[in-house]
């Protein structure tokens, strides 16, 4: 798709939402930034998933993920696939905790390539829309780019619990 034939898909279920996310998966090549509550709703942990991730890393040019949570105790807990490639692929793979002063922010996002975006309107609803149009992913880029700058790597977050 292109600017010129920006698509969207909007959703309104959990297989909506899902068969969105599968969409960017397969269409990330270099990037993917994703911002959720914990990550929980968007099986990152599936097998699926974790497949789509491994070819996103292992191409020739691997890709980076940069993953943005207000919660990351499903992380730590429900995700051992996802784990695993953090393990693996650390050097790809960066995952930061927004700070709870910043998580007024209550909509959920991916953005692959800066192009291709899903918009979750609010962390208790599956409606949203996913496409591909440059503009609107660069708003959404920009949004997270500003969260990501403001918020602790989860590595930093475990050393201050100690």
């Amino acid at each position: 798709m292109t600017d010129t034939a920006a698509q969207r898909e909007r959703f309104d279920t959990r297989a909506g939402y899902q068969a969105g996310i599968d969409q960017l998966f397969d269409l990330a090549s270099h990037t993917l930034q994703i911002s959720e509550n914990d990550a929980s709703e968007m099986g990152l942990g599936s097998a699926a998933n974790q497949q789509r991730l491994w070819r996103f890393f292992t191409q020739p040019s691997p890709g980076r993920l940069q993953l943005l949570l207000a919660r990351e105790d499903y992380l730590r807990t429900g995700c051992p696939r996802f784990t695993q490639l953090a393990e693996r692929f650390a050097h790809l793979i960066e995952v930061r905790l927004i700070p709870a002063e910043l998580r007024h922010q209550p909509k959920g996002w991916l953005i692959a390539d800066h192009l291709h975006y899903l918009e979750r309107h609010h962390y208790d609803w599956f409606r949203g829309e996913w496409g591909s149009q440059r503009q609107y992913a660069t708003q959404l880029s920009q949004l997270f780019a500003t969260l990501w700058a403001q918020s602790l790597p989860i590595n930093a977050s475990q050393r201050l619990d100690l």
